[in-house]
Formats: C-alpha cells, structure tokens, sequence
C-alpha cells in the first residue's frame, strides 16, 4: 500500500534534516569566552595596582597575588552575565554597550558589598 504522501520521510528545502541555529543570545562556548577575557582584563589591571602597592611595601606579595585572583573571578563573572543578558535584548550598537557596562557595574559592585571587598581609591 502506498503512502498519499510521495515524499514522506524525505527531506525537503522547507524542513531540512539538521538542526535550525539559534537566533539571539549566547552559547556557553561564547559565554565561557567572555568570561575568560573579562578575567584576563579585569585581572591584568587588578596585578598593575598590587604590583604598586606591593612595591611601595602597602601590601605583601601573597595579599596582592590573593587580590588579584579575588579581582580576575569578579571581572570574569560580571563580563560573563553581562554579556548574556546584553546579547539577550540587543546584538550590537550602543545599547547593548550600554547594558553591558550597567549590568557589569551592578555585579561587581554586589559581589563586593556581599564579599566585603577592599575598594582602591587611587
């Protein structure tokens, strides 16, 4: 008995047999990209302050190596979350800078009200 439909079964240009791409927001790889980059640059401007303070005796090594690392993981994560909730309203342009930069001030700043962070005035 034959189907009523001839190409059942069989792909078609409408309904291809992989799966569609997603339109908007990030994918983890992307995410965890971000988040790696946050850490460099966040932890890099982090290192230049501790190696200073360091120099000038305000600070010993292993307090400015721990600092450091404390500041890469804060960056690392607000870069992170701001990044997806920026690319979740907006792909490019100025208002996913601008969510970006809100979104990341907004985490930084409660991770160290909730962790009690030092803050350098400098």
């Amino acid at each position: 008995m034959s189907s009523p439909y001839p190409a059942e079964g069989a792909l078609t240009p409408y309904s291809p047999g992989y799966p569609a791409q997603s339109v908007g927001g990030l994918d983890c790889a992307a995410l965890m990209r971000m988040a790696t980059m946050g850490a460099i640059v966040g932890g890099s401007a982090a290192a230049a302050q501790r190696i200073r303070r360091a120099q000038a005796g305000a600070q010993t090594p292993t307090a400015a190596l721990a600092q450091t690392g404390k500041a890469a993981v804060t960056a690392g994560l607000a870069t992170a979350a701001a990044g997806a909730v920026a690319s979740s309203v907006a792909e490019q342009g100025a208002t996913r800078l601008g969510l970006m930069f809100l979104i990341g001030t907004a985490v930084v700043y409660g991770l160290q009200s909730r962790l009690g962070s030092e803050v350098d005035h400098e």
